[in-house]
């Protein structure tokens, strides 16, 4: 299976909502310090949501960093989308796999902070959608990177993670 194909089945799972989803509230649970990057941060979470629910590809797109070292990331080898047209043909294959305003997600655990004009943040998250009616649960691990660039608050990196085996490890 090519590396396309691996990174569509991951990211038909909605992914990539159910992190913006969660940092959100991270973002809006920062210090007073850094009031005002985190509500443009929580700004541009709540739009990639809102493109996301509407499988809107240029919505989504336009928050991004523009240039070829700006990546989407996926769970396995050789899934990696560089610059915005490969990230572009990422999120087109996701709208096709999961029906619009179906995705409920509870993000248990989350961590991140912003530094002058980057921010990060992580999330662990418990998902579920719907594509035709069948709907599906499923956890992930989402990362991400942002920078601030002309004034606005940008994504650099996002990379997610779901479980592809058999189950999580025993300790």
């Amino acid at each position: 299976m090519n590396k396309t194909a691996v990174l569509y089945r991951a990211l038909k799972t909605g992914l990539v909502f159910a992190f913006i989803a969660g940092l959100a509230s991270l973002a809006s649970a920062q210090s007073s310090k850094k009031g005002e990057a985190v509500a443009d941060i929580t700004d541009l979470l709540k739009t990639h949501d809102t493109a996301m629910n509407k499988h809107d590809v240029n919505g989504v797109i336009q928050l991004y960093v523009k240039g070829p070292s700006t990546v989407l990331l996926g769970t396995g080898p050789g899934e990696k989308f560089q610059g915005v047209e490969e990230i572009r043909m990422a999120y087109t294959e996701i709208f096709k796999d999961f029906d619009p305003n179906t995705l409920n997600v509870n993000c248990y655990w989350k961590e991140g902070g912003v530094s002058g004009k980057v921010a990060w943040g992580a999330a662990m998250c418990k998902v579920s959608d719907s594509k035709g009616g069948k709907k599906r649960d499923y956890e992930l691990n989402v990362s991400a990177v942002m920078e601030k660039q002309d004034g606005r608050w940008l994504f650099r990196l996002l990379h997610f993670s779901n479980l592809t085996g058999s189950g999580p490890p025993t300790q």
